[in-house]
């Protein structure tokens, strides 16, 4: 791997966020108190010492600032307030950037104002798909009049609403396949000199599931805050599963006509989604407006709009299903437009560019370094193994 130095690295990673270097005293305190921290795997020190050298390849190739889990026990500790906890999240944001085949996320991570207006021209153009599709590309195209004045049931937009679906979970999953694959090149390629079987990577599958469905590690933060940080986070990760779920299965339930009784799963599982979209980003922006715990202590722009974003999402998906129940029907179908343009560009824009990607890049890192850890054990086990052999033609 190159050593070489990038001058204004610093610069570069700034743009992302807060990134204080000229406090610390490389005491080491944040990483000997971190639980998460280990020989193998150290930080938040040696990313942060990685940037000031301007490595800019070995901080490429780092897993660290993925492994780290936001707890804010670090910066709790730093005697400088050097704000180590937020080091590591702007070099997270810089990461995705660097991931990005597009070139995209840097323009939305790096700025406010590139974040809103992405989101916003999603917003307004999937809106516009709406209009176009009822005035234009429907069988039987309706009139501006029609439109306005026609109370609308759902049902006609089957099944052209199933295939958009599709498309808009299949973009982010196609850009996100692309950027793990970067990610892997650069973070394995410490490994030159160590082969990876690829046996480790079917074995150590089991590392991306744990930690893709448990969120473990946020469990061994030192303080209080993280055991009920944890349950937020799996509820959130719960109300996502399931919502893709009603969209991939069930989303015919939502669209027709007809009025299913209180009893029915389809009534429960949007509530049940909803109830968690709404308590969740309420209690974090409340958490952020307070600033009362570490882990809320600094917000960037980013950390609020995810959560806002989910909150409309849930609030635009109840005002459909009340006025549907209230048979409002035309004002139903237009809030049903305004929901899709709330949540395709949470989907299109915030996944892969922004702030969420880290459900999947974390789980990616923490699978990928027990598959590192896991190879070097089967090195160093070959190399004993190998010693008293070598010893033994030494001798002879």
């Amino acid at each position: 791997m190159s050593t070489r130095a990038i001058p204004g690295l610093l610069q570069e990673i700034r743009r992302y966020g807060r990134f204080d270097v000229s406090a610390c005293l490389n005491c080491g305190s944040c990483t000997i108190v971190c639980n998460l921290s280990t020989d193998a795997a150290s930080f938040p020190r040696r990313p942060i010492r990685r940037a000031l050298l301007g490595l800019k390849d070995s901080l490429r190739a780092s897993l660290e600032p993925w492994l780290c889990h936001d707890c804010g026990d670090c910066s709790i500790t730093c005697p400088r307030q050097a704000e180590p906890r937020e080091s590591m999240m702007t070099l997270r944001r810089y990461l995705v950037a660097q991931y990005d085949v597009t070139g995209l996320a840097s323009k939305i991570l790096a700025s406010t104002a590139g974040e809103i207006i992405a989101l916003s021209v999603v917003g307004l153009f999937v809106f516009a798909l709406v209009l176009f599709y009822h005035l234009v590309y429907k069988e039987i195209p309706m009139s501006v009049s029609e439109f306005v004045t026609t109370p609308l049931g759902l049902e006609h937009m089957f099944p052209t609403i199933t295939y958009f679906t599709m498309v808009v979970f299949l973009i982010p999953l196609v850009l996100l396949t692309l950027n793990i694959l970067r990610m892997h090149r650069w973070t394995m390629r410490s490994m030159e000199s160590v082969k990876i079987p690829f046996r480790l990577y079917l074995s150590e599958a089991r590392s991306l599931l744990l930690h893709a469905v448990s969120h473990q590690n946020i469990r061994k933060c030192l303080q209080e805050i993280h055991r009920r940080r944890w349950t937020k986070h799996w509820l959130l990760g719960l109300a996502v599963s399931l919502m893709l779920v009603i969209k991939f299965f069930f989303l015919d339930w939502f669209q027709t006509d007809e009025i299913y009784p209180l009893y029915h799963p389809q009534r429960w599982l949007g509530y049940l989604v909803a109830a968690i979209l709404i308590y969740v980003p309420v209690d974090i922006l409340i958490g952020r407006i307070k600033k009362q715990e570490e882990i809320y202590k600094f917000s960037e722009p980013s950390d609020v709009i995810l959560p806002v974003m989910f909150l409309l999402v849930a609030v635009s998906g109840l005002a459909v299903h009340v006025f549907r129940y209230l048979e409002f029907a035309l004002t139903a179908h237009l809030l049903y437009a305004v929901h899709l343009a709330i949540a395709v560009p949470l989907v299109l824009i915030e996944l892969p560019f922004g702030k969420w990607s880290h459900v999947v890049y974390r789980p990616m890192a923490l699978y990928f370094q027990a598959v590192k850890e896991r190879a070097l054990k089967e090195v160093e086990a070959q190399v004993e193994r190998e010693l008293p052999e070598r010893a033994v033609a030494i001798g002879a």
